[in-house]
């Protein structure tokens, strides 16, 4: 989505400014267009109260914007659902939804924005690992929660975390602990990242990277711009011992990176490894066959038969909710792929919020603490909410738990799973412990 200034607009960060696409001041009612229609068909007469208001960011323009198109319309149909069937505590939600433009700085006024002038109660989104830092200190000043939208480093929810940070979702380290043991064992003890030069890179050469020598494993760093086109002069400085190839990129460049591993005939001579994050909202069909024999990281899978069974019931009534086929395509419109193992985490945001609402009794952003203590705490089953399996939050960190799925490209450019991987493998020592801070 593109954020369209005018002159007026320039005034500064406070001022309204509204755009058809990028400043979406959103309600249940005003949802009709998200294929919910039937939801709104018995009206509910909300109380006295004011509405629950969150704020939303996501990467609509510029970048990554596979992602943002799903967890912002995964979002807002939570949200009119949960309105159509008597919002929380009988309270109606506003959602305020912006652009980040995957500018740190830009997405930290639009944090005050919300915060200051639209006067949300919470925050939830922006798969950027730049723009949820740049948000840190903003929540802790206002002490607005801020739900993960799908970043990936892992230090957010490490030594250095912050009270006012939530994550129902993966990161680097979960995913290394996840699948760098069935790597070492079937393709390889020798590894080169190639991954992209900013934090989210770095994270994943450093958590995989550290089992691997750690298990007596070889491993080589080669970084290089996130937006990279010609990927060749990099992957001639791949080690010729290397049997295991990971990268990690975004958009055109995860693309790029892999078939230039055939041009070259690479993938001749090595097995190709990433985590799902390269190919999210992308098919892999315009991946293209050079993708056949690739194996990635999922924490959820794309094709509805490759769920685990139990959860057929709660995945294909979320699909459909969504718009979502089950070959992981847009219903409508099957050249858009689902961003599916990070969009489920703003399914499943303002539910968790719900139930720390009702649990505490919130009334408003004064009682944020409590709401925080209530969400850290939680363990949610298997359900129309929670439809990835149960997942587990952990007190200290804030962090949350659930299960990972390791899937090969097979020659009809499926993603087949091979290993489910329990989420009671990842769970790491945690580094902090938040409970002495709030």
């Amino acid at each position: 989505m593109e954020l369209k200034r005018t002159k007026s607009t320039e005034k500064g960060i406070l001022k309204k400014e509204i755009s058809r696409r990028d400043f979406i001041k959103t309600t249940a009612m005003g949802a009709a267009g998200l294929g919910i229609g039937s939801w709104l068909t018995v009206p509910f007469t909300y109380g006295a109260e004011p509405p629950i208001r969150i704020g939303m960011f996501n990467e609509y323009s510029v970048f990554a914007t596979e992602y943002g198109y799903w967890m912002g319309k995964v979002a807002k149909t939570a949200v009119a659902k949960m309105n159509a069937e008597g919002g929380i505590a009988g309270r109606k939600i506003e959602l305020f939804d912006y652009d980040t433009k995957c500018d740190p700085k830009w997405a930290a006024s639009m944090f005050r924005k919300m915060v200051l002038e639209d006067k949300v109660d919470m925050v939830m989104g922006s798969i950027h690992s730049g723009v949820q830092k740049a948000c840190f200190p903003l929540a802790e000043e206002y002490k607005v929660p801020l739900f993960s939208g799908g970043a990936m480093t892992y230090e957010f929810t490490g030594k250095d975390a912050i009270p006012y940070y939530i994550r129902n979702h993966s990161h680097a380290r979960s995913q290394a602990l996840a699948g760098w043991k069935w790597a070492f064992d079937n393709l390889g003890k020798k590894w080169t990242f190639l991954n992209a030069d900013y934090a989210w890179g770095h994270s994943l050469a450093r958590e995989f990277g550290t089992l691997i020598k750690a298990a007596g494993g070889k491993t080589q760093d080669i970084f290089a711009p996130p937006a990279t086109a010609d990927f060749i002069p990099y992957l001639q400085k791949v080690d010729p011992d290397t049997e295991v190839l990971f990268t990690a990129f975004l958009g055109t460049a995860a693309l790029g990176v892999l078939r230039q591993t055939v041009e070259i005939g690479l993938h001749k001579r090595l097995q190709r490894y990433t985590v799902i994050c390269c190919t999210e909202g992308i098919g892999q069909e315009v991946v293209g066959k050079e993708s056949i024999g690739a194996y990635y990281i999922e924490y959820h899978p794309r094709h509805l038969d490759q769920v685990p069974k139990e959860l057929h019931p709660y995945e294909m009534a979320y699909r459909k909710a969504c718009g979502v086929d089950e070959n992981g395509k847009e219903i409508g419109n099957p050249k858009v792929t689902i961003a599916g193992s990070h969009m489920y985490s703003m399914w499943i945001y303002p539910y968790q919020i719900k139930l720390a609402i009702e649990q505490t009794g919130w009334k408003n952003r004064n009682n944020n603490a409590d709401m925080i203590r209530a969400i850290r705490s939680q363990k949610l089953k298997a359900g129309p909410w929670c439809p990835i399996g149960d997942l587990v939050m952990r007190e200290q960190d804030h962090q949350g738990f659930s299960d990972f799925y390791i899937s090969k490209v097979e020659p009809d450019l499926k993603l087949k799973v091979i290993e489910r991987v329990p989420k009671e493998k990842v769970m790491y020592p945690p580094e902090t412990d938040l409970t002495k801070k709030i």
